[in-house]
């Protein structure tokens, strides 16, 4: 009830982003003529990977409190707060610059095991580009926490070694990207680390929040359901895990990680582009 309240709008704005995402599969894969791999397609695919989790972000910022005020039986969402808040902006700009990092570290690692060294290069830049901001956001979240909710800051003290974590995690990822003479192995163990240097900051950041979930309105232990519901929603997660897993393995297998698809994928590219030079 607290969350749906702020989130109708941002989360509006989300639905809206993945209808966009996916008009681009349609009309990029499918369509004829102009509408084939148009360039306002393309743009507005890769806008909206950076705006959804822009949009989504914004449940991490409300649930610092804040935001919403209870003036008796009425809540009342202060969207000027919000807007002008500076922890908002630095937790959207965390997730922009999150994406692009994240991005360019996996396709750094794709396109040296492709044996694409042009597109290695490129990718290997962009990842040594965007790591910088990348810290840099993640400092300026804590700064904002630290005047906008002292309380979770000073748990979030007592959960530093997790972010000193991630920080080595980070170090030794961007350490592996630096050297030039590298190996595919080596940077499918980079990014492993990013994977890691998320993971640890995510659980200090989740950790330090409880017991609330909405600060000071909501907590934990106001979230307990009945215990049949809660079987229900276990078997219903473990199932959604016994399928999830097994078909991810196999995309991975398939795909992702199969030296002959993906030096074939690279060659196909190369191709193409040849194509549109001579033409």
């Amino acid at each position: 009830y607290y969350f749906g309240t702020a989130l109708l709008v941002p989360g509006s704005i989300a639905v809206c982003l993945i209808a966009v995402r996916g008009a681009y599969y349609a009309f990029g894969s499918y369509g004829v003529g102009w509408a084939k791999n148009a360039p306002v397609f393309v743009f507005l695919y890769g806008a909206s990977g950076l705006l959804i989790p822009a949009s989504l972000s914004i449940v991490l910022t409300i649930s610092e409190g804040g935001y919403i005020e209870q003036r008796g039986d009425t809540l009342v969402f202060l969207t000027s707060a919000l807007f002008f808040s500076p922890y908002a902006w630095s937790v959207v700009l965390l997730s922009v610059v999150s994406v692009l990092y994240i991005s360019a570290m996996f396709l750094t690692y794709y396109a040296h095991k492709a044996g694409d060294d042009k597109a290695y290069a490129l990718m290997r830049t962009y990842a040594l580009l965007w790591s910088g901001p990348t810290i840099g956001a993640s400092v300026f979240v804590f700064f904002a926490i630290s005047s906008h909710n002292a309380t979770h800051f000073a748990r979030m003290v007592d959960f530093s070694w997790l972010f000193v974590c991630s920080f080595a995690a980070f170090l030794f990822a961007v350490g592996i990207v630096w050297k030039k003479k590298t190996t595919s192995r080596a940077l499918g163990w980079a990014f492993i680390a990013v994977m890691i240097q998320y993971a640890c900051a995510f659980y200090g950041y989740g950790a330090a929040h409880l017991p609330y979930i909405l600060y000071p309105y909501v907590t934990i232990t106001d979230t307990f359901t009945s215990p049949q519901m809660a079987w229900a929603l276990i078997i219903a997660f473990v199932a959604g895990l016994l399928l999830l897993v097994p078909s991810l393995a196999l995309l991975m297998r398939l795909f992702l990680f199969d030296a002959a698809y993906v030096r074939g994928v690279a060659a196909s590219l190369h191709e193409q582009q040849g194509k549109k030079q001579r033409t």
